[in-house]
């Protein structure tokens, strides 16, 4: 059984158990690489992907999903999971980092979305202009447009240090699916205002 870390936040429990049923899933090399492929392929025959999530913990979709709806439903988690795979999940063949020492990351907050990431980002090299025409050409997009294009916005972000809380895209990408209006206000909301507010108020 997954438990919740402690300290999170209650609308990101389910996404936080499942990112860490896949840092288990990233625990063998096998795993890993079932994982990283899977965005290579663009997760067009994501099959693969079931037989190490499944045991490893599974997918957080409603039980009372349509069976047709089902893969639908179950896509954000498996976006969110190949790319932590890709871009932070520690190589377990490494003998100087083995999964049983992987620290849990620290419960992440709901506001520390794409927009945050990116406003991080202009604190690591990024240019303002960049950043701000990063997020205005995913808040432009729908759905199968944004899965197409945000596997290069996250290479952008990760290649220049700045973090991703893998738990909150899960997130965000199935409340995109329904409300992507909503989500479009919270990143740029979490873009254009300082970190340091948020955390006051919590």
């Amino acid at each position: 059984m997954t438990t919740t870390p402690a300290g999170t936040n209650g609308a990101l429990a389910p996404f936080e158990r499942f990112m860490a049923t896949v840092r288990r899933a990233c625990g063998t090399p096998e795993g890993r690489v079932i994982l990283r492929q899977a965005l290579t392929d663009n997760l067009e025959n994501p099959w693969q992907l079931y037989t190490v999530l499944l045991p490893a913990g599974g997918i957080p979709i409603r039980d009372d999903t349509p069976e047709h709806l089902r893969q639908q439903a179950e896509h954000p988690f498996l976006l969110a999971a190949v790319l932590y795979a890709v871009h932070d999940a520690p190589n377990p063949r490494r003998t100087d980092n083995r999964p049983l020492t992987i620290p849990t990351p620290k419960p992440a907050q709901t506001w520390e979305n794409i927009g945050w990431s990116l406003a991080r980002a202009t604190h690591t090299g990024m240019r303002r202009e960049t950043a701000t025409g990063a997020l205005s050409h995913l808040c432009a997009l729908e759905y199968d447009d944004l899965i197409r294009e945000l596997p290069a916005t996250i290479s952008m972000l990760r290649s220049g240090g700045a973090p991703v809380r893998w738990a909150v895209l899960a997130r965000d990408l199935t409340r995109y699916q329904r409300w992507p209006a909503d989500v479009r206000i919270d990143w740029a909301r979490s873009y254009t205002t300082p970190a340091t507010s948020k955390e006051n108020t919590k």
